[in-house]
């Protein structure tokens, strides 16, 4: 996929070229062991941009599989001890290359592996970190130095290719090894800190099927962007599969770049680095902007309204490739959003048709809810339906014209550390929390008992909720305790609410979120659900950021 959106900017490259960018990229690995504070650079990034780079540099060299590659030296196990993990006192770090190096030890259980290899980028890590795990004790920066010999040993390999080209196989396949253990590294230091990595969502968020400096599915960047052999003897003969046929090759680029593309509007984490003021994704949203304002005109003027001026604004904001994202992305998706719920599924339908691109990305206006929950002073002491509860909003939900683009997932028992690490793993629209509420903060398990979560810690945990649009807490007296909103809206209960009244909430709540109305509405029907059922209208309040 790196290969076919870079192919024509490597395509008068030597091989040498690349292998410099490479090098170059992998430099600022040192991020890790250094600590050094770079303008717009960081670890995740980093190590992102040293495997956009690695691709296309194997695909310049003729490798056509990276994964044939790699699983032929390393198939699950240390291809010296052949042990996993790997044992230091039987390796070649401690005896030497002759003393343990057997070839056809490794091809046998490469042949006998062959249907365990990992298929996707996060089981390669993992299966690294089983073959070389990394510890918080390990220092001296060894994975950083020992890239940096890997990387001296692949010049030299690039340098004698034509004439021993399988020395180039073998350290390419180290170089990899040691970008995992740099990751593997780094994901032990998050977990320290209490934060998740996900390399797979980081690299693909990054290289989304498409160049996210430019926009384009094959990058037209400029060549300097306004933003910006040895112990070959010893080393394992590995055949290859070479590129034949270019055309069938880039064809498979194209075609994994529309998956991962694709795959970018279902997880909308992914799509934190489209570039939606520039080249091809902007020439689309502005068309989409356009399409719906039409769509809407009759029975939503307002909501049209507001996509033409969006639409006139991303056609005269269009940004250059390699400028700064231009501040006007930040509310793109937010009305397009709004105005996509409301819209006929038949108007939707065809307009993902009609631009097929597009219609790889319609998922990202999709509307994602959290409903958690939690009980902590068990039935007996208090019986709250929380269960009921959930069915309660996705019936609702179910019943609604937007139903097919609202999207509702539940965290149930939740303790502090799930839901931190429910935050830190996915995004959403709406967080809806049901349960045992005070002035003090939410009542969540605990060891023994019940944990309260102080609405301050509350919402610094929701500070990476980028697009986050409201917090309900349907719980006794939460607004008691809240001073500041943590979200741009925060709906929560005045006083203590029974389960009938918090039923009710929901219901009128949900009902307007399934009908396409945008949260301040879906607020209004709350408040007139409670008050046509003969509850006390004045239970519920909100804070608006």
């Amino acid at each position: 996929m790196t290969s076919f959106i870079y192919h024509d900017a490597n395509l008068g490259r030597s091989r040498e070229a690349t292998l410099l960018h490479f090098v170059e990229v992998c430099g600022m690995l040192t991020l890790l062991d250094r600590k050094k504070k770079r303008d717009r650079v960081d670890f995740p990034g980093a190590l992102c941009k040293a495997l956009g780079w690695y691709f296309p540099l194997l695909a310049k060299m003729g490798v056509e599989s990276v994964e044939g590659l790699l699983f032929t030296k390393y198939p699950r196990v240390c291809p010296y001890c052949r042990k996993s993990p790997h044992v230091e006192n039987q390796c070649k770090l401690v005896r030497g290359t002759e003393g343990v190096l057997s070839h056809e030890e490794v091809r046998k259980l490469t042949e006998e592996n062959w249907e365990t290899r990992p298929a996707s980028l996060n089981e390669w890590q993992q299966m690294f970190d089983a073959i070389y795990p990394r510890s918080l004790n390990t220092a001296g920066g060894f994975s950083t130095i020992a890239l940096l010999e890997e990387l001296g040993e692949l010049a030299e390999a690039v340098r004698v290719f034509d004439r021993y080209p399988h020395y180039f196989y073998g350290e390419a396949a180290d170089v990899f090894s040691y970008l995992m253990g740099l990751a593997n590294e780094y994901a032990l230091q998050c977990s320290e800190r209490g934060e998740a990595f996900d390399y797979e969502l980081e690299f693909l968020s990054r290289y989304p099927g498409l160049c996210i400096a430019c926009g384009a599915q094959v990058c037209v960047c400029p060549t300097v962007p306004p933003a910006t052999v040895g112990r070959m003897a010893k080393e394992m003969p590995i055949s290859v599969s070479r590129i034949l046929d270019a055309d069938q090759f880039d064809a498979a680029g194209r075609k994994t770049a529309e998956i991962v593309l694709e795959s970018v509007g279902r997880v909308p984490t992914l799509a934190k680095h489209l570039p939606y003021d520039r080249g091809d994704m902007n020439s689309a949203l502005t068309q989409l902007a356009f399409r719906l304002a039409h769509a809407l005109e009759e029975h939503h003027k307002e909501t049209a309204d507001k996509l033409l001026a969006l639409a006139v604004e991303l056609g005269r904001e269009k940004q250059l490739s390699g400028t700064v994202a231009h501040p006007i992305t930040a509310h793109v998706l937010d009305v397009l959003k709004e105005a996509w719920l409301k819209a006929d599924p038949a108007v939707q339908r065809s307009l993902e048709n009609e631009q097929p691109a597009l219609g790889k990305l319609t998922q990202i206006l999709d509307t994602r809810i959290l409903v958690v929950t939690a009980n902590p002073r068990g039935e007996n002491n208090q019986a709250i339906r929380l269960d009921k509860e959930i069915s309660t909003i996705r019936e609702r939900i179910r019943l609604g014209t937007a139903r097919d683009r609202i999207h509702v997932e539940t965290l149930t028992a939740a303790t502090v550390d799930s839901l931190r690490v429910e935050l830190l793993s996915n995004s959403y629209d709406v967080i809806h929390f049901a349960g045992h509420a005070d002035a003090e903060g939410l009542e969540l398990l605990g060891e023994g008992g019940v944990h309260n979560l102080a609405f301050d810690a509350f919402g610094k945990m929701l500070a990476g909720q980028e697009g986050l649009k409201c917090v309900v807490i349907n719980a006794c007296s939460a607004m008691q305790g809240i001073n500041t909103a943590f979200a741009p809206l925060v709906i929560a209960m005045v006083d203590e609410i029974d389960d009938d009244e918090s039923l009710v909430f929901a219901k009128g709540f949900y009902d307007a979120i399934a009908a396409g109305q945008s949260l301040s509405k879906a607020y209004e029907s709350s408040v007139t659900a409670l008050e046509s059922e003969g509850f006390d209208p004045n239970l519920v309040a909100k804070i608006v950021r």
